[in-house]
């Protein structure tokens, strides 16, 4: 069937850059934290989505992830990162072989990221940098994409500290005008296509994360 063209027009700069997003998932190496956030995040839009893509997307993260946990001394982080490692390989394997309901397989993967969230309290950053603050959202925008099936409240409350996060990314942003032009351009056309990767309020996952995973890809290089 033949698509219209102003419908080709309208998501042609949203196609592209998705694709640019995938190919910023190989970006430069980042600390053992953010990359366990990462992998998180991986794993939630997984369970979410039944998207493959974002399993590959994790494993990679965790290949990284055993790379720079080598010279790490925090013992707290490596049990984490290795809890992490033996469950989610559990149950994304109980995804093939069990017959779990959406709702059942986004609260076992929600509840495995628990942990983690745990840890990010208990090692609050004094100053965030952007790259911080997009990859709390982007955990944050998958935690409430399961919740909202398996606890529509707490989902709600996951919106709300979104909301508050995205002011400061925005600022954020908007401090890079002056500093950097052509970096702050980008970063705002892409922040722009996020706030509009959704459908009927319903985040749109792929899109979502490809245009996190660019972002990031472009702070991380600097």
């Amino acid at each position: 069937m033949r698509i219209p063209s102003t419908h080709l027009r309208r998501w042609l700069p949203l196609a592209l850059l998705t694709l640019l997003g995938a190919q910023a998932q190989a970006a430069a190496p980042v600390s053992s934290q953010a990359s366990l956030i990462d992998a998180n995040r991986y794993l939630l839009l997984l369970s979410a989505t039944g998207d493959e893509r974002f399993q590959t997307y994790m494993e990679n993260t965790g290949k990284r992830l055993d790379a720079s946990l080598a010279a790490n001394q925090d013992p707290a982080l490596r049990e984490l990162w290795s809890n992490f490692q033996q469950g989610s390989r559990k149950l994304v394997g109980s995804f093939a072989t069990q017959k779990l309901t959406a709702q059942q397989k986004m609260s076992q993967s929600l509840a495995l990221e628990e942990p983690v969230t745990a840890y990010l309290k208990a090692h609050p950053q004094a100053t965030p940098t952007l790259a911080d603050n997009l990859r709390l959202r982007a955990l944050l925008a998958a935690r409430e994409a399961n919740l909202r099936s398996a606890d529509p409240k707490q989902a709600d409350a996951e919106a709300e500290q979104i909301k508050a996060l995205d002011a400061g990314i925005q600022q954020q942003i908007d401090g890079l005008a002056k500093a950097d032009p052509t970096l702050h351009a980008d970063l705002s056309n892409r922040w722009h296509y996020l706030q509009v990767s959704q459908k009927n309020g319903k985040l749109l996952p792929y899109p979502f994360n490809a245009q996190i995973d660019a972002m990031l890809g472009k702070l991380d290089a600097r």
